[in-house]
């Protein structure tokens, strides 16, 4: 798994695994080697903070092998200060 970081902005398709939570989330908070990371929810309904599994981020949007992710968040930029 990448490098995950508080600021980090993360979106998904929708549809997916990750359904039950906002598609597009901020890190708020993330332990080195932990099992969740705490987000906050944006451009939605949904603006809570949130716990999800570290599992579900990931770097890009496709795999390393080349195919587009269908679930699970992948990175698309980091708030600026």
């Amino acid at each position: 798994m990448h490098r995950i970081e508080a600021r980090q902005i993360y979106m998904t398709r929708s549809g997916g695994a990750t359904s039950s939570y906002p598609e597009t989330v901020v890190v708020q908070a993330y332990e080195p080697r932990g099992r969740t990371v705490e987000v906050t929810g944006v451009y939605g309904t949904s603006s809570g903070r949130f716990m999800i599994p570290a599992s579900y981020f990931h770097e890009t949007a496709t795999t390393k092998a080349g195919r587009r992710r269908i679930t699970g968040y992948y990175m698309t930029g980091t708030l600026d200060d």
